[in-house]
């Protein structure tokens, strides 16, 4: 059904499309966002060393160090007057930085792109004759998500400007499997499992450009690459790594307090190519405002307190209608050992809409994250 060849079969069309909205399509923007700059609403996106949109940003990231991220997300769907609940768990972000100097800084990260697991059961039953019919029950599931590996150069010109290079490489697996079971043990069981393995490319670069004190600017674009999805070896399709654009803003004037706001723009339809028909991937807005609070607390040490809004759409469409997610999220920091570890918490709230689809979702995401400074 997805990514070239996957499945066929109209009848797992309509079980795909009653298991998310947050997974249709090619799969879900788990995106490389860090707890912090998730906790913001993506607001400091371009700014964060640890988020992999911009890698000038990594020229702040300080003393060598490792960090990891784990994101859980307790989810519900209602459509049609039912309502199905699950759990998802995701390890979306690993980072590594290695400061050469107090002018070059190296980074390798593995972020999740696009993730595309979750499962559901439909019932039903198949007509043997006019009178006749057998009860089955079809267990639809996917596993699978596209990692973005990459490696990344960073160079602070000045204390006010600093540049930054990296290099992309889109790979992952994705596994169908459809299994029917019949209540009468004369008929077969049926067992149908696809998969398909994605390789692509792609080259980014960034500015990081602080005009005055209290006023910082992130910018990062992205040139994609060509991707291709490969069954058994054999190639099967072919067509791009999505382009991008992100700018983020941020204000520290005020004592105690950052004020940030983003925009990102990513072209998903580049990725059209991959799939049969009936896949359509459209491109995306992310808009985001958030705030950290600086909060003193025992012996003498601050606690970044986090809020923010996010709103964007979704990279694909539930029958022909566009999905938007709007997030509220909120999270703190905690510095553990001095300044070698840091642990960050966020709490997200997401709520999914398809218009006219009669559909929506709600995810309750936990994100934690761990630096460490050996």
């Amino acid at each position: 059904m997805l990514l070239a060849a996957l499945c066929a079969a109209a009848a797992t069309s309509r079980a795909a499309a009653q298991g998310t909205l947050s997974t249709q399509g090619f799969g879900y923007p788990a995106g490389g966002l860090s707890t912090r700059a998730l906790s913001t609403g993506g607001a400091v996106g371009e700014l964060d060393p640890i988020s992999t949109l911009n890698p000038a940003a990594l020229t702040t990231w300080g003393r060598s160090g490792l960090y990891g991220q784990w994101g859980p997300e307790n989810r519900s769907v209602k459509a049609n007057g039912t309502e199905d609940n699950s759990t998802v768990i995701r390890f979306p972000l690993f980072v590594g930085a290695w400061t050469l100097s107090d002018r070059w800084t190296l980074g390798l990260s593995f972020s999740n792109l696009l993730d595309r697991t979750w499962g559901t059961t439909t019932y039903g039953y198949y007509h043997t004759s006019p009178t006749d019919s057998v009860a089955y029950t079809q267990n639809f599931n996917s596993g699978g998500a596209l990692t973005n590996v990459r490696f990344a150069v960073a160079y602070r010109v000045s204390n006010t400007f600093r540049v930054g290079v990296a290099g992309h490489f889109i790979t992952g697996q994705n596994v169908d499997s459809i299994v029917e079971t019949f209540v009468d043990p004369s008929f077969a069981t049926f067992h149908q499992r696809t998969t398909v393995n994605v390789t692509g490319t792609a080259l980014s670069a960034g500015i990081a450009w602080s005009p005055v004190p209290v006023l910082a600017l992130g910018l990062s674009g992205q040139m994609g690459g060509v991707m291709r999805g490969r069954r058994n070896d054999s190639l099967v399709s072919d067509a791009r790594v999505p382009a991008r654009a992100g700018a983020t803003l941020l204000y520290a004037g005020v004592s105690g307090v950052t004020l940030a706001a983003d925009a990102e723009w990513i072209q998903w339809s580049e990725m059209n190519g991959l799939a049969q028909s009936g896949i359509l991937a459209v491109d995306s807005w992310d808009y985001g405002i958030g705030a950290e609070i600086r909060v003193p607390a025992a012996a003498g040490v601050e606690l970044p307190l986090r809020v923010g809004l996010r709103r964007r759409t979704l990279p694909y469409q539930a029958d022909s209608q566009t999905v938007k997610e709007s997030v509220i999220s909120g999270g703190l920091g905690i510095p553990l050992a001095g300044a070698r570890a840091r642990l960050d918490l966020g709490l997200l709230f997401a709520k999914r809409r398809a218009p006219q689809v009669g559909a929506q979702e709600s995810g309750l995401v936990f994100s934690i994250g761990v630096l460490v400074r050996p």
